[in-house]
């Protein structure tokens, strides 16, 4: 039986997400694909598999993209229509993006074999996660990939995120438009490292850059850390220590339990902000602890449910 807590934070994002389109987006890397028979699509809006890297001359490294993975995926995604994006880049996958964006023919090279790629496999787009451009020359090949590529995506119908560093200042203004989703990374912040507080701060830091709130995705965390970096996913912490809804600690590790995700979504859904993202869906609990089927998106609720999950 589902604990009391947990039913009031799955009836709080039913209302969030009728009162508007709220998106719900869960990553899935490639290493974590063979439980993709038992995700819960019902719950998500947006899948974006993790991941592809971009090569110097413009190709790109698929090989962690299986074409029978996609294809699968794809097949389990659209019934439930759910938008399936491919991510480029990433931690450990973003040493192409510097020169394969410093000149034109590289570049176009890059959205050409990106554009083809989602075609073929049936995507509904790409989520740009370049970790990360820091310096002015690389901040503003960044605004030309984006410009170039988001300018081919519109001819297919394409959509384009962009993934960033709570801390980041690498998106200028004039760029925003050819921007549909910003994901912002609101966790890996010290210790703890994803707390409300912190999270906040940087959703804020966002918004004053002036990125509209309609296009602001805040990154949540499916797993915890310790002090010493050690990170545990939310099932494991879940599975060996029990902790409450209400607690972020347990056994040593920092973690967002269901009450601060509550407030977290929260914030976001009262902000106007587009939704939230999990890192990362393989990260989760199973069963009755599961965070993800606590979002049943396409229920409905009666408004004595919602003055109660207020009231809380």
């Amino acid at each position: 039986m589902m604990s009391p807590r947990l039913l009031c934070f799955c009836l709080f994002l039913s209302h969030s997400a009728l009162a508007q389109e709220f998106e719900v987006t869960g990553y899935l890397p490639h290493y974590r694909a063979q439980i993709m028979d038992i995700l819960p699509y019902d719950s998500l809006t947006d899948l974006i598999f993790f991941s592809v890297a971009p090569k110097v001359d413009g190709s790109i490294d698929s090989s962690d993209a299986k074409p029978a993975t996609l294809k699968k995926l794809r097949a389990l995604t659209k019934p439930k229509g759910v938008k399936l994006h491919l991510c480029v880049g990433g931690w450990k996958k973003s040493k192409g993006f510097s020169k394969m964006a410093a000149n034109l023919s590289t570049r176009r090279a890059f959205v050409r074999n990106l554009t083809t790629f989602l075609e073929t496999h049936q995507l509904d787009g790409a989520d740009l996660d370049w970790e990360h451009p820091k310096s002015k020359t690389e901040i503003e090949r960044f605004q030309k990939l984006i410009i170039e590529l988001k300018t081919a995506f519109r001819l297919h119908d394409l959509e384009l995120t962009v993934t960033v560093a709570d801390w980041g200042k690498y998106l200028n203004p004039e760029t925003i438009p050819f921007v549909d989703r910003i994901q912002v990374m609101a966790y890996d912040q010290g210790t703890p490292h994803a707390s409300y507080e912190k999270a906040i701060l940087s959703m804020n830091r966002w918004l004053k850059q002036g990125v509209p709130a309609s296009k602001l995705i805040m990154g949540l965390p499916l797993y915890g850390r310790n002090k010493e970096r050690v990170a545990r996913s939310y099932a494991q912490i879940v599975d060996g220590f029990a902790p409450p809804p209400s607690s972020d600690h347990a056994g040593g590790f920092h973690f967002n339990g269901i009450d601060t995700l509550t407030r977290k979504i929260r914030f976001a859904r009262e902000k106007g902000m587009a939704g939230v993202m999990f890192w990362e869906i393989g990260q989760d609990a199973r069963g009755e602890n599961s965070v993800l089927r606590s979002l049943p998106l396409r229920e409905d609720f009666s408004n004595q449910e919602k003055k109660n999950s207020k009231s809380r």
